[in-house]
């Protein structure tokens, strides 16, 4: 029993645990970094170079999640990927200090943004690098991440500023170093696989749409914290906050001792209430009422963070070739809500000054969505199921090795088809999708447009209540 138990942990904490988790725990730490000591710097150049920087970010990883999801040829992957993030990484950080130290606003705006995107393909690849991963090692990982982000967190605040900077622009190229190696081989796999959006066409679970509950938690929850690093800042500076080590280590720890997955949507409703006291407290216009709200706003976020990072991280391994996508659509989602929280924390900052009653407004509103979508939209929601609803799609060669028998595939076909009330075309369609042919083949065949091929998909999958290829295949045979 007790050789067992180290073969297992042996087999978690490897090289590729360590690189992933360290990567991990520099990127989120370089974030903290960019608000608490980089952004304050930028405001006597031009406040709204912060705005601009994290656009920046933000614009990155929607293009790259919509060029994934649609067209990943088109980035050429494979060439460019490494490339273009070491060189937006390095140029920008070498062209940032000197842009702060003689206070030039257009070498600002375009060095923090160059360094923006650098950091964006890292968190990328950092998520690439974590896509094979089972729940409990990416359960370990997170959580060791995160805990020694919020330990480093809690030593920068007495640091000098200009160790704070130099560590800003260091740690997202380490991080990028330590995990492009284990990145390359899913990147080529990627570049070289049909475009995510035009598989799940024909097998609709095995890409998540991006219109997913999921992205719309990313999205709300990453309000909250923009919220939070606005909210009562102080010289453009957001409040400390130290209670947030307490829940993300005791995750930490339990994934390690248990070897256990931590719950992600009981770690989510956890998440809801610590956000909804953070914004309720925030009605308070004491200086207490500021830092209880903001750390309780930012623990509540971290603790979704984990959850988000997790089920990315599951959900790429389920379909591997969606995994960029799944992973840029999600952090730049993530990014917009965080741009917004960020602009209505600052317009509350204000409206503290003018109107006490304008001023209680826009928290007790952003609690009223959070709290509403997680009691109403998310009452039949499961991150559990989210992740188990999406399929790994079938190499060719898959495909190819399906059973026969001494029936024809057209005679089952149309037993299936007249069984279930398919129409004619759905049957052309039906039978193709038997043989294992995508969307492209369909279309050309049939001489009829995407959007028609997706229709009459659709209506298969609902007449003949499946889910996935795997049950279109197992119908047909009978299995």
């Amino acid at each position: 029993m007790g050789e067992e138990i180290i073969k297992s942990s042996e087999s978690v904490f490897d090289a590729a645990f360590w690189r992933v988790t360290a990567a991990l725990a520099l990127i989120s730490f370089s974030i903290s970094l960019m608000n608490q000591v980089v952004f304050p710097l930028f405001d006597p150049v031009f406040m709204f170079a912060r705005d601009i920087s994290v656009t920046a970010n933000v614009a990155f990883m929607i293009g790259v999640g919509l060029l994934a999801a649609f067209k990943p040829q088109v980035m050429r992957l494979e060439r460019t990927a490494e490339p273009v993030t070491a060189a937006c990484l390095i140029i920008g950080s070498v062209m940032l200090i000197p842009a702060l130290a003689v206070g030039n606003v257009a070498l600002l705006i375009v060095s923090s943004s160059l360094f923006a995107v650098g950091r964006a393909g890292a968190m990328l690849v950092i998520g690439l690098a974590a896509t094979g991963f089972d729940a409990r090692k990416a359960s370990a990982c997170i959580g060791i991440a995160f805990t020694v982000r919020l330990a480093l967190d809690a030593v920068i605040w007495a640091a000098p500023v200009i160790l704070g900077i130099i560590l800003f622009l260091v740690c997202p190229l380490v991080s990028f170093l330590l995990t492009i190696g284990l990145a390359k081989p899913l990147i080529a796999e990627i570049a070289a696989a049909d475009a995510p959006a035009d598989v799940a066409i024909t097998q609709p679970s095995t890409f998540l749409p991006l219109a997913s509950q999921l992205f719309v938690c990313l999205f709300l929850f990453s309000m909250a914290f923009g919220f939070s690093l606005r909210f009562g800042e102080v010289a453009g500076t957001p409040l400390s906050n130290m209670i947030g080590f307490v829940p993300v280590a005791l995750i930490a720890i339990y994934a390690i001792v248990r070897r256990k997955s931590f719950n992600a949507d009981l770690t989510v409703q956890a998440s809801v209430l610590i956000v909804a006291a953070g914004f309720f407290l925030s009605t308070v216009s004491l200086k207490t009422g500021y830092l209880s709200s903001s750390a309780l706003l930012a623990t509540g976020n971290a603790l979704f963070e984990m959850v988000a990072w997790l089920v990315l991280i599951m959900l790429a391994g389920r379909n591997r070739k969606g995994a960029l996508a799944v992973f840029a659509w999600g952090r730049g989602v993530a990014g917009v809500g965080s741009l917004i929280g960020a602009a209505l924390g600052m317009v509350s900052n204000q409206l503290c000054c003018i109107d006490r009653d304008l001023f209680a407004f826009l928290p007790c509103l952003l609690m009223l969505l959070v709290v509403g979508y997680a009691l109403i939209g998310m009452r039949s929601f499961s991150f559990a199921d989210t992740i188990e609803g999406v399929t790994p799609a079938p190499d060719a060669l898959e495909l190819e090795a399906l059973p026969t028998s001494e029936i024809s595939l057209e005679d089952r076909c149309r037993a299936v088809a007249e069984e279930h009330g398919l129409s004619s075309r759905e049957l052309e369609v039906f039978e193709m999708l038997a043989e294992g042919r995508d969307r492209a083949y369909i279309e050309e065949k049939l001489v009829i447009s995407r959007n028609t091929v997706k229709a009459h998909v659709k209506h298969i999958y609902a007449k003949l209540d499946i889910h996935s290829h795997q049950d279109l295949i197992a119908l047909v045979h009978g299995d």
